[in-house]
């Protein structure tokens, strides 16, 4: 009897660095709240609940699309996160206005937790 033919081996590290990718956010977290601070002037509780929004808009993400990654697609989701992390860190990092900020993080967090639930 021939042996049964083997499945191709699925490469392991696009996977890992959009896992690196969608937790760049919780990663850098302290340095973001230290530049909030410093750059719009916010203080501390204020700029920590700005990280906390991030975090918990890449939680919410995670929570809305785990059950749905097989049926919208791995790929289409992967790559809607990243560039949903694209938009919003860039316009985060591109303003000096506290809602675009705000909007950015929140945009870039969904995001990387979109990223972060394919990769998963």
């Amino acid at each position: 009897m021939p042996p049964r033919p083997r499945a191709a081996a699925t490469p392991v590290w696009p996977l890992v660095a959009l896992f690196t990718a969608g937790y760049l956010a919780a990663y850098l977290l302290p340095t973001t709240v230290a530049r909030l601070g410093a750059s719009l002037r916010l203080a501390p509780t204020q700029a920590g609940l700005m990280g906390s929004t991030l975090l918990l808009a890449s939680a919410l993400a995670g929570f809305l699309l785990a059950s749905r990654v097989e049926r919208i697609g791995p790929h289409r989701l992967a790559r809607t996160g990243l560039l949903l992390m694209l938009i919003g860190y860039g316009t985060a990092a591109a303003t000096a206005s506290v809602p675009l900020v705000l909007a950015g993080a929140v945009i870039g967090g969904f995001g990387s937790g979109t990223a972060t639930t394919v990769a998963a």
